[in-house]
């Protein structure tokens, strides 16, 4: 009988972090550990960064229990202050940042399938846009796949969590922890072959900030200092906090005493009060699998008894200097967990010694250090073409007996001779595998492109649609394309071990990468823009796209590459041949867009399509890839979004000053307004005159220290007749004084709660403008309305309050039942100039084509041409 190897979390070397702590002596001593119980636990939140990192630190590291946090969803209505990923491309990068978290921490990562909308203030409103039965419905899958035996939820379910979805995941909790054990809720999983799971505890974490005088049930010391990692589970999970990089969450790793308090919400066994352990009352030994799985089959417990004292003597026996020693007891215990399996007929019982089973193979694998290496000669495949995989044993305690690859169906796999060294180097060094086999593998005709699993169907509304994703529901990425399985002896137990198929190249700074094998397309396509804004007109207009081709393919590929046109439309040239030799070879073709005269106001599509042969190829790839996590790849439909509306705007000179990253100087040039970026030498010694309008992006007052430095100039251009447009910022611009008049960012919620985000979350929240004929709103295009429709996310953030007499207020909006804001959009005339502070959310709008943002943009910057009044 075999065993399959197949730990999420055990990978090899890749961009991100290295899993340090499950290597070497540390990862087989805390494997060791884990062979000794049985512990489990869920931790429930809603977002990433949600997570008591310290708690799941310590149940990992220090309880050695298989723990999981399970986030509603991926955190895509967030901000990122590493780049413009916004929406599901961000979400992507925070999957990955948890994942990067998770390597440290020990923990695995769970999510369901909703989608971050953005701030919600209440649990009625993200009720309302997920659902409470299908939020509660995959939180009760999560839990019958993980069968956790605890589950501490984050938060409270009231408003003291805050955020709505915050609000939201701590009431579903409870009831997930219920409805998970009842066959009759949620049938439709029992069917698709999960059990009902009845977890034995239920926990309230203290949330951010534990109330006053609340009393906790169990107080973990998070702080407590592990001297087989050699350092404190505290410290660990500031450094997987610290993987959250488009959050900026980089934070010290502080030693000595931490804590996390836990109130017990529900028990079904009996403990103390207070608890002296977070798994009190429950039986976490091996022997303990026959009581928690209800199972009193005959000589079950003998043999979980032998099991236990074999795992006993594995770790009594331990030595990190001769690890090879143990061998026998873990060959021993792999062979008496199978025993034990195939005693049980009861499923619950025969899941948790599998694991345990699973979990005696991975020791005796690092026991007698093995590693398993499965190589492929590129990082991305076509449909139909081939590639080398070399899958290579190290460590001679092992006997290889078979090596297979394991694919998507429609592949072919064949054996193939080793490849010949690449490269005469002097500091070439060949590997030298104890066993190594080689195949060209090649993928099926109709191979379809690697994208996250979830992206792969157009989602509804805020949820995404998985009813493709089989198995794989509920995990942080699909399975990996392809896997190797080595079968091997190993102190006479017959093991199998699967690794994923990885490519591996050199980076001349940072080393050895790995990246994920993917599918891609024979071409992909990309416009210079996925949106256009043309003003309405009488006559025809011309629009320039510029469409680049590249060739995925490492062989000549030829084609042609035309656009589909709305009716009436034209385009020069109709189409354009292309012949790219190389993989990665691009190439650029330019499109003379005519829009006919008169075009109605409304949204029109722009379609691009290259075709090879019989083959039509219209997707857009976008490369999702930073240092610190996995590449991944995004496709969606090369179209370009044209959006003719009633749209004016002044000649104007425009610089701009670039913050945490927006799209917005590419939403001035749409306006056909020319848009200088600045950076530090502009700020410091730069003709500033020059511009009519300076604009100030996102966040610049945290990120960029020459803005800070530099705002006198910036205010000094202000005086002699210049617009400064600032967008929101945090409370950095407070704390610098660089307003040019009294304002604070905190408020008072409703009279009581005070905070320091100042915002409205309901993006259909009434807008009354209070001045409706100021310049802003009234040249050169007049605002009405209308222009509020169809906003995206939230009206606006980080408002300004408490303001001095020489701020104009524009605006008053508020979310439902709460008292009126007014320092959305506001200025203050200095000097010659106007000094415009603007917390909409313009960053969101714009990109998405909402066209009474862009209506009111252009207002913005035609400001210094504004009639004089």
């Amino acid at each position: 009988m075999l065993f399959v190897l197949a730990f999420l979390n055990v990978p090899t070397a890749r961009a991100q972090v290295r899993p340090v702590y499950d290597m070497g002596a540390i990862g087989l001593g805390q494997q060791l550990k884990r062979l000794q119980t049985t512990a489990s636990a869920m931790h429930t939140g809603a977002h990433p960064d949600d997570e008591d990192s310290n708690l799941i630190a310590f149940l990992a590291r220090g309880e050695n229990a298989r723990t999981v946090y399970l986030a509603l969803n991926r955190g895509e209505g967030g901000q990122n202050v590493i780049g413009p990923e916004l929406f599901e491309p961000l979400g992507v990068i925070r999957t990955e940042e948890l994942l990067q978290a998770r390597r440290l921490d020990g923990g695995q990562q769970m999510f369901t399938n909703v989608m971050d909308y953005g701030f919600s203030k209440t649990r009625a409103e993200a009720t309302r846009i997920w659902g409470e039965q299908p939020t509660l419905g995959e939180m009760v899958r999560a839990i019958r796949t993980f069968r956790p035996l605890i589950i501490i939820s984050r938060f409270s379910g009231t408003p003291a969590d805050g955020h709505g979805q915050h609000q939201l995941a701590g009431y579903l909790t409870p009831l997930a922890y219920k409805a998970a054990a009842d066959p009759n809720q949620f049938p439709e999983q029992i069917k698709e072959g999960l059990l009902p799971w009845q977890a034995k505890k239920l926990y309230m974490g203290q949330g951010f900030t534990a109330p006053a005088g609340e009393k906790v049930s169990v107080t973990v010391d998070t702080g407590h200092f592990d001297p087989l990692i050699g350092r404190s589970y505290a410290e660990i999970a500031s450094e997987g906090r610290s993987q959250h990089k488009t959050q900026e969450m980089g934070t010290i790793e502080r030693r000595g005493d931490q804590f996390s308090g836990e109130k017990l919400l529900d028990s079904k066994v009996k403990t103390s009060t207070p608890e002296n352990d977070i798994f009190e009352g429950i039986d976490t030994s091996i022997t303990g699998i026959a009581k928690i799985a209800d199972d009193n089959e005959p000589g079950l417990a003998e043999k979980l008894a032998a099991l236990q004292a074999t795992a006993k003597k594995a770790l009594d026996e331990y030595n990190a200097y001769s690890p090879e020693k143990i061998v026998p007891v873990l060959a021993a215990g792999v062979t008496q967990a199978r025993a034990a399996k195939d005693a049980t007929q009861n499923p619950y019982a025969k899941a948790l010694i599998a694991e345990k089973e699973q979990e005696f193979a991975h020791a005796l694998q690092l026991a007698a250090g093995v590693v398993v290496d499965a190589l492929s000669d590129t990082d991305t495949i076509v449909a139909g073409d081939s590639t080398g995989v070399s899958v290579k044993i190290f460590g001679k305690a092992a006997a290889v007996k078979n090596v297979t690859l394991n694919t998507p169906s429609g592949w072919k796999v064949e054996a193939a001779s080793e490849p010949k060294p690449a490269g005469n180097s002097f500091f070439f060094r060949p590997e030298k595998a104890d066993a190594a086999s080689y195949f060209k593998m090649t993928a099926a005709s109709n191979a379809t492109p690697t994208q996250p699993y979830w992206l792969e169907k157009p989602r509804h509304n805020f949820t995404f649609d998985w009813s493709a994703a089989d198995a794989v529901k509920n995990a942080p990425f699909q399975h990996k394309l392809v896997t190797a399985s080595v079968t091997m002896t190993i102190g006479g137990v017959d093991i199998t071990a699967v690794q994923p198929v990885e490519y591996r190249f050199a980076d001349d700074i940072r080393g050895e990468l790995r990246r994920d094998l993917n599918v891609v397309p024979l071409v992909t396509v990309a416009p210079d823009t996925s949106l256009l804004i043309v003003p309405a007109s009488a006559k025809e207009q011309k629009q320039h796209i510029v469409v680049s081709v590249t060739n995925q393919a490492p062989r000549d590929t030829k084609g042609t590459v035309s656009l589909v046109l709305p009716a009436g439309w034209t385009a020069t040239p109709a189409s354009a041949d292309f012949d790219l030799a190389t993989k990665n070879q691009k190439t650029a073709v330019a499109f003379d867009v005519t829009v006919p005269a008169g075009a109605k106001v409304g949204k029109y599509d722009v379609t691009v399509n290259a075709k090879v042969g019989s083959q039509t190829f219209d997707q857009s790839m976008q490369e999702i890839a930073y240092p610190h996590i996995q590449t991944h790849r995004r496709y969606t439909t090369a179209t370009v979004v044209t959006e003719v509306l009633d749209l004016k705007v002044a000649p104007v000179r425009v610089g701009y000053i670039m913050g945490s990253g927006d799209a917005v100087p590419a939403a001035i040039k749409r306006l056909g307004v020319p848009v200088t970026m600045l950076e530090e030498k502009d700020l410091a010694t730069g003709d500033l005159s020059r511009f009519d309008t300076i604009v100030v992006g996102i966040r610049a007052s945290q990120v960029r220290p020459d803005f800070v430095a530099n705002n006198g100039r910036l205010l000094d251009f202000v005086k002699k007749g210049g617009t400064l447009i600032v967008q929101y910022q945090q409370n950095q611009i407070i704390q610098n004084n660089m307003l040019p008049f009294a304002a604070k960012m905190e408020g008072v919620v409703n009279g009581k709660q005070r905070i320091s985000n100042v915002r409205v979350v309901d993006e259909t929240a009434p807008v009354k403008m209070l001045r409706p004929n100021d310049p802003i709103f009234s040249y050169p295009n007049k605002i009405v309305q209308s222009d509020w429709d169809n906003w995206v996310q939230e009206r606006n953030l980080y408002t300004l309050t408490q303001l001095g007499p020489e701020w104009v207020t524009l605006t008053e909006t508020a979310d439902e039942g709460e008292d009126p804001v007014t320092g959305g959009l506001i200025y203050a005339k200095l000097g010659k100039g106007t000094y415009v502070y603007n917390a909409f959310s313009f960053f969101r709008q714009l990109p998405v084509g909402t066209p009474g943002a862009y209506r009111m943009l252009a207002n913005m910057l035609s400001l210094p041409k504004a009639p004089a009044k």
